[in-house]
């Protein structure tokens, strides 16, 4: 009996210690912004694709779309709206400003049939950083960070480019949200 109840106290402590353990294993959705950064400026992205590296006139300005830099401030200022860590602010009263480039746009082809792409991949790269408003010291910068979207040409699945391309400028929103406030 003695036995018995000793097993199973030493099992209790033992599952209990696990659980203390295992449940602080540092796992946190804690911003990693200084705690003075609450509201946040976001510049309209330069666009720094340089479209004289087109290889040929059948392909003038394929990597290049007007306003691309104003869809992904849309889509930035939407996904701090919904993630709900930072307010957005006006010039002048924000505690960080969000500026960046858009560095490329590139379209891959996925699926073929028939020798036509069916499918395309886009993808948006950009540098950015965060700033503080009072004293432009960078708190966080990154560069190369990719959005991207896939997008069926022709069936049911089909859409447009251009709203492939506003997807992928959700996505690159969504990632750098995430890199300016969650401490993974």
């Amino acid at each position: 009996m003695k036995s018995r109840r000793s097993r199973l106290l030493c099992l209790s402590i033992t599952a209990c210690s696990l659980f203390i353990l295992l449940g602080g294993c540092g796992y946190t959705t804690n911003s990693i912004l200084p705690e003075d950064i609450k509201t946040i400026q976001v510049e309209i992205f330069r666009n720094n694709i340089d479209i004289t590296k087109e290889v040929s006139a059948k392909d003038k300005y394929e990597v290049y779309r007007p306003d691309l830099e104003v869809d992904l401030r849309d889509a930035m200022v939407e996904r701090i709206f919904l993630d709900g860590h930072l307010k957005l602010s006006s010039e002048g009263s924000a505690d960080a400003i969000l500026e960046g480039e858009v560095m490329q746009y590139r379209k891959d082809p996925l699926r073929y049939q028939d020798e036509i792409v069916r499918e395309y991949r886009i993808s948006l790269v950009c540098d950015f950083r965060l700033k503080s408003a009072k004293d432009s010291k960078i708190l966080l910068e990154e560069e190369g960070l990719t959005g991207d979207a896939t997008y069926f040409t022709t069936g049911t699945l089909a859409k447009s480019e251009t709203e492939a391309l506003k997807t992928a400028a959700r996505d690159l929103a969504r990632r750098i949200v995430n890199r300016i406030v969650e401490d993974w």
